[in-house]
């Protein structure tokens, strides 16, 4: 009977203890199981920093924060992001100095960000304790953060303040830990490691169809961004020949000069930069050698901003 008491009263402090943990960091637990919300939720636990990347997989593959020599950043960029996650990212990611903004394909897709899951509305029909529990217990309103899956999240929730964001979700992760990190053998684009710096576009007669969308869908964003006062930049990664083949067009290169002009927002398109193939695992998402290659380029750029 001892044993068994001492067992009851071990698991009540567990759930005691966790249900106090939930009600201290309710939102940050309740991100954990969502890929936007959690890097939202990892970049206010780590407190201020000087810049922030926002974006789809090529930003969050080809971005190292600590390479750009722009101080403290964090990459909040994630997969599968698009421009709905980018407008619900600008709503609820807060004052920042500078954000640096992917502008690409990918990016300005209609996709809707993936909804929070929350229990149906016939989940506790004939359960009234149930439904009292879920409606006061902080723990099971927010049990999916304790999932095996999503319980580094949580110690990373708690390690924040060491992490920049870029540790999360990047395309074979796993696969380029064990590969050299030293450039690919033979290849000298070192110049071709730089934005195109393109003429003012003609003003069109008016924008039509997918186009307008994608620079009404940026114009709110940035204009989100810059009520909050940061500085913002518009930044598009760069391809392997395959894939510029599909964004390094004229009416592509226009919409995205079209989305600076109208916006006042500066650009550094990497788009078009030709840059050798050997940089990317598939010529969309770089490898690591890529990744700190582009990095080093885009603070470099950066910098030179006014």
């Amino acid at each position: 009977m001892t044993r068994l008491l001492l067992l009851a009263a071990t698991v009540l402090g567990l759930l005691f203890a966790l249900e106090v943990l939930c009600r201290v960091q309710p939102e940050g637990l309740a991100a954990v199981a969502h890929r936007v919300r959690f890097k939202l939720a990892l970049l206010h636990a780590k407190g201020p920093v000087d810049f922030v990347s926002l974006g789809t997989s090529r930003s969050n593959d080809g971005v190292d924060p600590s390479l750009l020599g722009l101080g403290d950043g964090f990459s909040a960029a994630t997969p599968s992001s698009s421009l709905p996650t980018l407008e619900f990212q600008a709503a609820h990611l807060g004052p920042q100095k500078l954000v640096l903004v992917e502008l690409s394909g990918p990016q300005s897709e209609p996709t809707a960000m993936d909804a929070d899951a929350a229990p149906t509305p016939d989940a506790f029909a004939g359960d009234p304790f149930g439904q009292w529990l879920h409606d006061h217990s902080a723990l099971l309103q927010v049990r999916r953060a304790f999932a095996l899956e999503n319980l580094p999240r949580v110690a990373a929730l708690l390690a924040a303040r060491t992490l920049d964001g870029s540790e999360w979700f990047r395309s074979r992760q796993l696969i380029e830990t064990f590969r050299p990190p030293s450039p690919p053998e033979g290849v000298a684009d070192d110049a071709a490691w730089k934005p195109t710096q393109w003429p003012p576009p003609p003003e069109p007669p008016g924008l039509e169809g997918d186009d307008a969308r994608i620079l009404a869908g940026y114009e709110h964003v940035l204009e989100l961004l810059h009520a909050q006062g940061s500085k913002v930049v518009l930044v598009s990664p760069p391809l392997g020949t395959l894939w510029r083949v599909e964004e390094c067009t004229p009416a592509r290169n226009t919409l995205r000069q079209l989305i600076s002009r109208k916006t006042g927002t500066p650009l550094l398109d990497f788009t078009c930069a030709q840059v050798d193939d050997r940089w990317f695992v598939d010529g969309q998402h770089l490898s690591s050698p890529g990744r700190a290659k582009y990095s080093k380029a885009l603070g470099e750029a950066a910098r030179a901003l006014p």
